[in-house]
């Protein structure tokens, strides 16, 4: 009885599919020169809400005779694993030529946002499609869509500066201990260095996207809070600094 009811809670590749697939990503995008970028915070919190244990890794980057890099990423949810690859480009999809390692970091975040597609989340986006396949199918019969309803509910009740993170919280799981809270924080220090330190807007959307997340270190590691706060005073000054330049 015991063994047949942990056989069955053990995801698989086609479960995890039908349950990522069909979440709505469209409110977490960023559109640069043409092209898509998922908010790897948010997804990576959306893979931690339904799968805790997954993990991911990079593996070290592969540069051929003419100085192009590829990066590869892994992604592991119990006996499950996918890998994607992605090479260092530009925002014109050209690959670069002798990348510097923020370029090779960059291309790393956007390397996991491609690898948690193979498992469906966000997969639909680079299929060029505007919402899940699944809504799409229910938009057609005149039925009411249930998943693009929810990252619209999420924004309109945004949590109150007060409110205490709930015991169910995605990020509670994956953010254990100081230590933890602290490679988050960096995480995201490195992300805003490499794609939300150009303009006033791009920043305050970060925030806004990993609303959630900073409310839980906020709560929960007050110093990696004022530490990941001091990092965005300090690239919001260096940008009014530049437009007073």
């Amino acid at each position: 009885m015991s063994t047949k009811s942990t056989l069955k809670s053990e995801p698989t590749y086609k479960s995890v599919w039908d349950t990522l697939s069909k979440v709505d990503c469209s409110e977490h995008t960023q559109e640069k020169n043409g092209l898509t970028f998922l908010s790897w915070a948010w997804a990576w919190g959306i893979m931690m809400e339904h799968y805790p244990d997954a993990s991911y890794s990079f593996s070290s980057p592969i540069r051929d005779e003419k100085g192009t890099v590829e990066v590869w990423c892994t992604i592991k949810i119990g006996a499950l694993e996918r890998r994607m690859w992605l090479p260092v480009m530009d925002y014109k999809n050209n690959a670069i030529i002798n990348p510097d390692y923020r370029k090779i970091s960059d291309t790393r975040m956007r390397c996991l946002t491609k690898c948690l597609a193979m498992y469906g989340l966000g997969h639909y986006i680079y299929a060029g499609e505007d919402i899940p396949s699944k809504d799409n199918e229910a938009v057609a019969d005149n039925a009411t869509p249930k998943e693009p309803a929810k990252p619209k509910a999420k924004k309109k009740a945004a949590p109150k500066k007060d409110e205490e993170p709930t015991q169910e919280s995605a990020f509670e799981h994956n953010i254990p201990d100081e230590e933890s809270a602290a490679n988050t924080v960096t995480f995201m220090c490195e992300t805003v260095d490499s794609f939300h330190a150009d303009s006033m807007e791009s920043l305050a959307n970060f925030w806004k996207e990993n609303k959630k997340l900073i409310d839980f270190l906020d709560a929960n590691f007050s110093d990696q809070y004022e530490r990941l706060k001091a990092h965005f005073t300090s690239t919001k000054q260096q940008l009014l600094k530049g437009d007073a330049e």
